[in-house]
């Protein structure tokens, strides 16, 4: 017990010698808990919203008011046309859009079945699903007090999701993992290659050798960079048939160009798919 009592006491003594150690262990928790805490979130707030009105009327700026008096929402574009929809997801401008049925005031005062088209980007499906729920509520809620109001009215809410339409998972965290393993299995090689040229004694020949410190760190660093680009290619072809995340989603895509067609060209069937058109407009859904 004496022993490990004295190498209990000599490691306390060199974490608090080593200042810059301590401050690491220390802040670095704190830094990354504020970091994530705001990062990693799932909260459905400020959501940027856009709407699709052919042809305005009571009723419908009176739903369009209702979800813009919400802090929930925040309209970014009003549109008469469905095809004006896509440069604004493409461009991650809005986040969930409504498209309202021609003639959607005059058929609900005529009794007849309104329906409104919901579209969201379910890129992150968990979320993509909240802000269709959100906005499926504030519609009901109109409709409920329509009813109590008025009688027999009926609103069909029908949604979409873009770009991930199944609202696979994989879609979403393989990429993710893609970047993440990649990082820490390059930065910690880098940092095994420098400690094993610590341990060996090599270090010092290095440090005194022509080479310049940047170039030092060069020559450390980019054969892994190179072995991690071949590595990414590997993960591509493992994510595309492993965990069969779609190579091209709706102009969108996991993978870039490039790599999608290498994919194409290993998966014969999907080449077939991939010259079918993906997507289809909104106002094919809803019937005038």
């Amino acid at each position: 017990m004496n022993a490990l009592w004295g190498l209990l006491r000599k490691e306390t003594y060199h974490i608090l010698r080593d200042r810059r150690t301590l401050t690491v262990l220390i802040f670095m928790p704190v830094v990354q808990v504020i970091l994530f805490g705001y990062s990693i979130r799932t909260d459905v707030e400020n959501v940027r919203l856009a709407i699709v009105d052919p042809a305005p009327d009571a009723t419908t700026l009176a739903i369009r008011a209702r979800l813009a008096s919400t802090d929930m929402f925040r309209t970014i574009a009003v549109v008469s046309n469905a095809a004006e929809l896509d440069p604004l997801f493409q461009t991650d401008t809005a986040q969930v859009a409504v498209e309202f049925q021609p003639g959607f005031g005059q058929r609900l005062a005529s009794g007849d079945v309104a329906q409104i088209m919901i579209v969201s980007d379910a890129m992150e499906p968990n979320t993509g699903s909240a802000r269709q729920a959100y906005v499926t509520a504030v519609i009901q809620s109109y409709e409920n007090e329509r009813q109590q109001r008025r009688g027999s009215v009926r609103i069909v809410p029908q949604v979409r999701a873009r770009f991930n339409p199944t609202r696979e998972s994989a879609n979403l965290f393989v990429p993710g993992l893609m970047a993440m393993v990649l990082t820490i299995i390059s930065a910690l090689m880098t940092a095994l290659s420098l400690t094993r040229e610590k341990e060996t004694g090599t270090m010092e020949a290095l440090l005194v050798s022509p080479l310049r410190p940047w170039e030092i760190i060069a020559g450390k660093v980019l054969p892994y960079l190179a072995v991690g680009f071949g590595s990414l290619l590997l993960v591509l072809v493992e994510a595309r048939f492993v965990f069969l995340a779609q190579p091209c989603i709706e102009g969108g895509g996991v993978f870039p160009d490039a790599v999608e067609h290498a994919l194409l060209a290993l998966d014969p069937p999907q080449i077939l798919a991939a010259k079918k058109p993906v997507k289809q407009p909104v106002r094919n859904h809803l019937r005038g």
